[in-house]
């Protein structure tokens, strides 16, 4: 019989649809098409790299929805027993969870793996299950933010950040905009994944290291 809650499973299961269903938009867009006033013809490289960046977008967007609805949810509902989450703080409604979490502040920040490990270690024994599913991601979640970051922003320090990472990980400062990068396969130290190298592109390699994450913090067991 299951451990998992009804309610957790919906959460991982919204984030695969949405997650899911960006892997099927990135992976039809060469056979999109625009209308010129006299025929349609292929979108060009440059419209497929913005898209793959507004898909991107929005599957880090759902994870981080993804890690506010688990994280709530088990401050609620984490078994006493049976699995490795254990309560530090007991709440009886996920309103008040949000609450407690959220404090003092307008909104709480989950895109940044380091804070939200030190969140769970306030609420749940040895941080569990989110320090070690995000910990051992934590250097692909954030060169997944400084992506996310060059997607949507102009501002000096989200270009530095992008262009830093670009360095380190092409050893050169060629530019490469960030949905071209996306679209390409992943280069070599882009990723800690072992088996980076057998993905398409680096959008499909960063989708599976988000459902690989998501499972480690919403495991299903059997008793």
């Amino acid at each position: 019989m299951t451990t998992t809650s009804p309610k957790l499973a919906r959460v991982k299961a919204d984030f695969e649809r949405v997650r899911k269903a960006q892997e099927g938009f990135v992976y039809s867009m060469q056979s999109f098409r625009k209308y010129t006033g006299k025929k349609y013809v292929a979108i060009s490289m440059k419209q497929q790299e913005t898209l793959c960046e507004m898909a991107f977008v929005v599957l880090l967007t759902a994870w981080e929805q993804f890690l506010e609805s688990s994280f709530e949810t088990f401050v609620v509902e984490a078994p006493l027993s049976s699995f490795k989450s254990r309560h530090r703080v007991l709440v009886v409604d996920l309103e008040t969870a949000h609450d407690l979490i959220r404090g003092s502040r307008k909104y709480v920040e989950w895109s940044e793996p380091q804070t939200v490990r030190e969140r769970a270690c306030v609420f749940f024994k040895r941080g569990e299950p989110f320090e070690s599913a995000l910990s051992s991601v934590a250097n692909d979640l954030m060169k997944m933010k400084i992506i996310r970051n060059r997607c949507v922003h102009f501002s000096q320090h989200a270009i530095e950040q992008y262009e830093k990472m670009l360095r380190q990980v092409t050893g050169s400062g060629q530019h490469l905009p960030p949905g071209r990068l996306l679209m390409n396969v992943p280069p070599s130290g882009l990723s800690t994944a072992s088996d980076a190298a057998k993905y398409s592109s680096v959008f499909m390699l960063y989708s599976e290291v988000l459902a690989t994450a998501a499972c480690q913090i919403v495991l299903e067991r059997t008793r």
